[in-house]
């Protein structure tokens, strides 16, 4: 069974891809009971009770509970209800890419900083920091591709409306977002009993028993939720909407990922709110539509996106950093047709990019398997851009470097293809390309990469190789934690940024997320010229640190240009244009 493994779709030292991801199974026993539409809560719990399991998690919103069986047969036994439409077991979709380390990450950047209120916040428009310039001249670049400037002309945002972010947690205490939290709303959904389940079956690592707490031990939902709301405060920088409010649904544990209850527990909670007006998904994961159990969670979660779009919340999400073509399909499943469904590419198209020196290819093969949450219908699926194309070394091969000074190219993680709806920046390396055919100088900090708060606490700060200067540069002012990513995860939120902008400009698109979306696309930014190109099947050539690039797919074909549409779907959202 091909399945994938739920990914922050964050890029800092390496590709999050199928070779460094495994789905860990469910060794202690959740199981999902799904059950008619019209079904009672208590008559789900009466049911699955009566069948010998216990309720972990109710999900009965979307007509479903999770459940831990008490004994042998329960599966037998809860499907003699003919209430039930099916029984499968939860799925652990693990986001275990990264290594945990130590690493003392408190150097300041030198520049003169004062306190001030002046808007926008002191560190926004930095022609460079730490001796780094890059092609805006200013240090949160994105925001200018995305004419947020023009936008602010009219509103930084109104406090009615909230961004859910749903992802690792964020960290309350931090300076750019312990104002900018919405009281009452969110919470943890990450089940303690689960986490410690796995430590006892040896999946995990005693710390994570860290996630029982509602806090960012990642860094990734505090840094998502930074880019999407930062305070506008006169220190260091702010977000795109400064003026709305977010709400953290923590659903992902540091390192781990999650169940899918607790994913579905998260996004329900957050849809069944009469405050919550987007919802931001800065992480993603593949499906065999093969496999049985596989489709189940498809369709779990496909009724939870039906269940939000009913109460009027819009949904963005990541398209992936997985660098592969992702199609708009309509698709038989379960008994009915879904259309808009995001499958990848039966084609060459439809392998990751590889590892070099990995000769295993199958560990890159996606053909085929259906992308979630950005490919369930009616979730926007938003791509990555970069900056430009930094003057590279002579290592890097001519063809890429006669594309030099090229702006909002898709970058050269992104996922892209005929599902893609709308683009934004995510940031990339300097010179467009891996690491490792960069080289040294291929960097991210300085405003290559996306600009955001990250938690002390968190493995993205506390890893030394995600924590280094090419990589995340994270660092410490003032005792708040900052860095640079890049990834769909910072393109997510920065166009679900903008769509508050909008719903605080134009309050009669609230409650309407196809109207909403469709101003987004109507006013996107379509004059552009993408030079990036799929990954490259027939480029065995070693990488340029001379690695061996024994399966393919290591790098990408610099003379084949992906098709505008499939780069950037409607094009790059423009704030300015969407509000006015």
């Amino acid at each position: 069974m091909k399945r994938l493994s739920f990914l922050l779709a964050v890029l800092g030292a390496a590709l999050a891809v199928a070779g460094s991801a495994t789905a860990a199974g469910n060794p202690f026993g959740v199981t999902v009971v799904r059950f008619q539409h019209g079904t009672t809560p208590a008559e789900m719990r009466a049911s699955v009770d009566a069948a010998g399991a216990v309720v972990v998690a109710d999900l009965s919103k979307v007509d479903a509970m999770a459940v831990v069986p008490r004994s042998s047969g329960f599966l037998a036994r809860v499907n003699r209800d003919s209430d039930v439409t099916s029984a499968f077991p939860d799925v652990l979709l693990s986001n275990n890419h990264r290594e945990r380390g130590g690493h003392d990450f408190t150097r300041a950047p030198d520049f003169d900083w004062r306190p001030g209120r002046d808007f926008p916040d002191p560190w926004h428009d930095l022609p460079s920091f730490l001796g780094v310039t890059n092609p805006e001249g200013v240090l949160q670049w994105d925001d200018n591709r995305m004419n947020v400037p023009s936008a602010w002309r009219k509103t930084t945002g109104d406090r009615s409306v909230v961004v859910a972010v749903v992802d690792t947690g964020v960290d309350p205490q931090h300076r750019e977002l312990r104002d900018q939290l919405a009281d009452r709303l969110g919470g943890n959904f990450v089940d303690c009993d689960d986490l410690h389940a796995m430590v006892d079956a040896g999946l995990i690592d005693p710390s994570s028993l860290a996630d029982c707490r509602n806090n960012d031990f990642e860094g990734h939902g505090t840094w998502v939720a930074s880019r999407v709301a930062g305070d506008a405060n006169g220190f260091a920088s702010n977000g795109v909407a400064p003026g709305v409010r977010v709400a953290s649904y923590k659903v992902l544990a540091a390192g781990l990922g999650g169940l899918t209850s607790w994913i579905v527990s998260g996004i329900v909670d957050a849809c069944s709110s009469r405050d919550v007006d987007i919802v931001n998904m800065s992480f993603g994961g593949y499906l065999d539509p093969s496999n049985a159990d596989d489709q189940q969670v498809y369709l779990l979660l496909n009724d939870v996106m039906d269940y939000c779009r009913a109460h009027g919340i819009a949904l963005f999400s990541s398209a992936g950093n997985e660098h592969v073509r992702i199609d708009r399909v309509d698709m038989a499943l379960g008994g009915g047709t879904l259309e808009g469904v995001g499958q990848v590419s039966d084609g060459p198209e439809g392998f990751a990019t590889a590892t070099p020196g990995d000769p295993d290819l199958e560990n890159y093969d996606l053909r085929g398997l259906l992308e979630v949450p950005a490919g369930l219908p009616g979730v926007t699926m938003v791509s990555a851009t970069a900056n430009a194309i930094g003057a590279a070394p002579a290592s890097v091969p001519l063809r890429w470097r006669n594309h030099v000074g090229a702006r909002d190219q898709l970058a050269y993680y992104s996922n892209y293809g005929s599902r893609v709806d709308l683009a934004a920046p995510g940031g990339a390396r300097r010179y467009q390309i891996p690491l490792y055919d960069g080289g040294d100088g291929d960097i991210l900090y300085g405003g290559w990469g996306s600009f955001g708060a990250l938690s002390p606490r968190g493995l993205i700060c506390n890893d030394p190789y995600e924590a280094a200067l090419f990589n995340s540069a994270c660092f410490k002012l003032a005792g708040q934690t900052f860095g640079w990513l890049q990834g769909t995860s910072q393109a997510s939120p920065n166009a679900a940024g903008v769509a508050a902008l909008v719903l605080s400009a134009r309050r009669n698109l609230r409650n309407r997320p196809d109207a909403l979306v469709a101003r987004l696309e109507n006013t996107a930014r379509d004059r552009l010229t993408n030079y990036m190109g799929p990954n490259d099947p027939d480029n065995l050539s070693p990488a340029l640190d001379g690695t061996p690039c024994l399966s393919g797919f290591c790098h990408v074909d610099q003379s084949d240009p992906i098709a505008f549409p499939d780069a950037y779907g409607a094009g790059i959202v423009d704030a300015g244009a969407a509000v006015r």
